[in-house]
């Protein structure tokens, strides 16, 4: 008997419970690729020129209209200030724009875009001080993925910039 339940064991199959996913929007900015959660993504557009802002900061390429609504033109790499990383005025449009969901009304510059990918909840890890877009980092495909925090995006590219006041 002690044979039979051991070779019932042994062919039952072992139930593993999922792994935690979850659904980030990838893209790709000046060679490097950034993420934001997949539900804070609103849409893609195409051949966009944004229109420049007299003083932006260099991570603000200008606003662009997507779908009818003025949107902040961001350059991902450009957000962290270790980098420095700015495009240059007489560089191209960027290829794709990102639409992001949010008062802020913001966009990402990209040169591509691999579009929502699941990522185990595992391979994530925080990274970033408080003050920084990057909310955290992973790997997807042999390569480092920084997940933007969007929440951060604005402040990050709005860094030591003082904004007018309104006048009495």
């Amino acid at each position: 008997m002690k044979e039979l339940e051991d070779t019932y064991a042994e062919s039952r199959p072992t139930h593993t419970p999922p792994r935690e996913t979850r659904e980030l929007f990838v893209l790709t900015a000046g060679g490097q690729a950034f993420a934001v959660r997949a539900e804070e993504a609103e849409g893609v557009a195409e051949g966009l020129t944004p229109a420049p802002l007299p003083h932006a900061p260099a991570p603000v390429l200008g606003v662009v209209s997507v779908r009818g609504r003025m949107r902040t033109l961001l350059y991902p790499p450009a957000l962290f200030a270790q980098t420095q990383a700015s495009r240059d005025s007489t560089a191209a449009a960027p290829r794709f724009v990102v639409a992001l969901r949010g008062d802020e009304q913001l966009a990402l510059a990209a040169d591509s875009v691999e579009g929502v990918v699941a990522f185990d909840a595992d391979s994530f890890s925080l990274s970033g001080p408080q003050d920084s877009p990057l909310g955290a980092t992973l790997e997807h495909e042999g390569r480092l993925v920084q997940l933007l925090d969007a929440s951060r995006l604005f402040e990050a590219a709005m860094r030591g910039t003082e904004r007018r006041r309104p006048r009495a």
